[in-house]
């Protein structure tokens, strides 16, 4: 008899599992087809060695990065006419990362955090980004919020490894990878199955009557899978709100 109910137990297990693995769900919004194509973009252009100069001593001489080019990519977004893009390149004992911030374009860029007089705030940038009011620039604009940062990256400041998963091929690209590497911990055969038991990985994007609604899957070597929600005002300048939802939640074990 016990026999017959854990056979129960497992055929229904395995009818929900196949269900929830090929049934498809309906989406709504569009989906963003070239998420792979615009992320792997950004990550060509951004920098893979930092410039001595800049991690000795914070003060950039030109010729490093210019984050600007996102835009070459990037193409549904650009800055609110009269400002400009740009970064400092805070540098201490716990590690170095860019600070992105606007300016007027005919102000002079800071070429480190000590000539930032104690009177100015830094613009953000999200007061003065301008969005394309269609799905594409939408999803653009979260990558510029996730990945924009990403570059010359020092110790602490490479938690800051929030990558953007585009569809199901990804997320198991990303198992395969923490599994196969000398870092951490590996993930376990319940978060991999739950890995590939996830739906509608593919970035999607609603339009309201106000609001443009971006659904985006995320992962963080440091938190695992979650799906972020984006909901962003349709107009100038665009208010954002951002909530998470934790899918399969792992963290490497790792602390710098």
């Amino acid at each position: 008899m016990k026999k017959q109910i854990v056979g129960l137990v497992l055929a229904a297990f395995v009818i929900s599992l196949a269900c929830q693995l090929f049934v498809p769900t309906e989406r709504e919004g569009t989906v963003i087809l070239d998420c792979a194509e615009i992320v792997s973009a950004v990550t060509a252009i951004q920098p893979t060695d930092i410039p001595e100069h800049l991690m000795e001593t914070g003060i950039k001489q030109g010729g490093e990065f210019d984050v600007n080019d996102y835009f070459d990519v990037l193409t549904h977004l650009s800055m609110q006419d009269g400002y400009a893009l740009d970064y400092i390149y805070p540098v201490d004992f716990l590690g170095a990362f860019p600070y992105l911030y606007t300016r007027p374009s005919d102000q002079p860029p800071y070429a480190s955090v000590s000539e930032i007089p104690e009177s100015v705030e830094l613009g953000n940038i999200r007061d003065h980004l301008e969005i394309e009011d269609v799905a594409q620039g939408y999803f653009e604009f979260a990558v510029m919020d996730i990945m924009a940062g990403q570059f010359y990256l020092v110790w602490h400041a490479n938690y800051n490894d929030t990558e953007i998963v585009c569809n199901a091929e990804a997320a198991a690209a990303i198992v395969d990878r923490i599994n196969s590497a000398d870092f951490g911990y590996k993930m376990d055969l319940k978060q991999q199955t739950q890995v590939r038991m996830m739906k509608n990985i593919e970035p999607a994007v609603t339009l309201t009557e106000d609001s443009a609604i971006l659904e985006i899957v995320v992962f963080t070597k440091w938190g695992g899978f979650s799906r972020r929600t984006y909901t962003i005002g349709r107009s100038f300048s665009h208010s954002v709100d951002i909530s998470e939802e934790i899918l399969v939640p792992y963290d490497c074990g790792v602390m710098f």
